[in-house]
């Protein structure tokens, strides 16, 4: 009889590690850990306490088993949902303790990846720690014996928890979900539900709903109805976007009187406080006049754009999205603004450049998502500005994106820490660089 090999599965030697100590917190406001000359990163955990944890190899993430001693700076968190919600992963720490450790941890980080050592002293710019989420996304699935349940992710999972409240949303916002979970509940499967976004916004409250399937006139007119009673807009997502009721979003910035439209789905910072805090930040560190003409790259609908249209003699705007690119014309034109040009191109090719490359840029600011500015960065660096203002929601890849600065000799002025997602593992950054 014929005998085929078969490879014996792998066995996970990996035990769990016992009564170590936790050192400190990485930038992400996880505990650091290290044990038989390796370093892992455990969630939940403080500085000096001691646990069993179980790493998930022989380095990197690690899961906590049991807390054997408490820091004094634990606290009990005030959200019910803390831990099964995979939002707000900080609440056992305070909001000024959970700033003061993302400092230390974001100017070591600097200093290792991005070469500058001597670092100016970190600003702190904060507001709310409460009720000061703008936008939300509800996911939703179907249960059985239930009906359509709305909820967040878990964390690090796939699985979704079902909410009645959330205590960083805008009120209004926290208000509604009982409503709409009340709303879909009765629903069959078959109408298709996908998410709910909520956005806090004028003229209104925004709802907008994305179903895989065009809805029947009956649903329509129950969703209209729910708005109306609400006194919400809502826009219906399914093969196209389109009003039900309502028309229009924007929002403000009072300190530049400034009005600016948007479509829901577009981004916009969610804390509207912080958002006005790093724009008003950003023109105070460019010192702008009127012979600058400043680069806005990863320009969106235009935040930056025209506060710094204001105080230059002209803005060249680029952002990877087509239609955000229209929009910032769009609100130029909507705040009488007449010395912005916006272009659309991928920012991680080298010919999108060519939009920029015969300006006599003066001052750059960039604000890129999470993957950064890795190309566009040495772009940025060949056109030699006086002034870089760098917004930055990942200080991994601004660090990185630093060092190629350095390298072409600028330094680092001024740095601040925005804490726009209080609670959370996320932190906000922005860097001053000078020739």
């Amino acid at each position: 009889m014929a005998q085929f090999f078969k490879a014996k599965p792998k066995s996970n030697n990996v035990k769990a590690l016992r009564g170590v100590e936790v050192l400190q917190l990485d930038h992400h406001l996880k505990g650091v850990v290290k044990a038989n000359g390796q370093t892992f990163f455990v969630d939940d955990v403080l500085p000096g306490e001691r646990i069993d944890m179980l790493p998930a190899s022989k380095s990197g993430p690690a899961k906590l088993l049991k807390r054997l001693s408490s820091s004094p700076q634990r606290l009990e968190p005030e959200c019910e949902f803390y831990q099964r919600c995979g939002g707000c992963s900080a609440q056992h720490l305070g909001a000024a303790e959970q700033r003061e450790y993302k400092q230390h941890a974001v100017a070591a980080l600097i200093s290792r990846l991005s070469g500058f050592t001597d670092l100016p002293k970190i600003e702190t710019i904060y507001g709310n720690e409460w009720q000061y989420r703008r936008v939300a996304r509800l996911s939703s699935w179907f249960d059985k014996t239930t009906g359509w349940q709305l909820g967040f992710r878990q964390k690090a999972s796939k699985q979704l928890v079902a909410i009645s409240a959330c205590k960083v949303l805008i009120p209004q916002l926290s208000e509604l979900i009982p409503a709409l979970q009340l709303l879909v509940k009765a629903w069959p499967k078959t109408v298709g539900l996908g998410h709910i976004e909520l956005i806090d916004c004028q003229p209104q409250t925004v709802c907008k709903i994305r179903l895989t399937k065009v809805p029947s006139e009956k649903l329509e007119l129950q969703l209209k109805q729910f708005a109306e009673q609400h006194n919400i807009g809502l826009q219906l997502h399914t093969e196209e976007q389109r009003w039900l009721v309502g028309s229009d979003t924007n929002y403000t910035l009072n300190e530049q009187q400034l009005n600016l439209a948007f479509t829901p789905g577009d981004f916009i910072q969610v804390n509207e406080a912080m958002n006005q805090q790093i724009v008003s930040t950003a023109i105070d560190w460019l010192q702008l006049n009127k012979s600058d003409v400043v680069l806005d790259l990863y320009s969106g609908i235009g935040n930056f754009s025209l506060a710094i249209a204001q105080q230059a003699q002209q803005v060249i705007a680029v952002e990877g999205v087509a239609a955000m690119s229209e929009r910032v014309m769009f609100n130029a034109t909507r705040n009488d603004i007449s010395n912005v040009q916006a272009f659309s191109g991928d920012l991680e090719q080298a010919e999108t450049a060519t939009v920029w490359e015969n300006s006599a840029v003066t001052k750059v600011l960039l604000d890129p998502a999470r993957a950064g500015a890795k190309l566009a960065i040495t772009q940025v660096a060949k056109l030699s500005p006086s002034t870089v203002v760098y917004v930055s929601c990942n200080p991994a890849t601004l660090a990185r994106d630093a060092a190629v600065l350095k390298q072409a000799g600028y330094r680092l002025v001024k740095l601040a820490l925005v804490d726009m997602f209080a609670h959370t593992e996320h932190v906000e950054t922005m860097a001053l660089f000078e020739r």
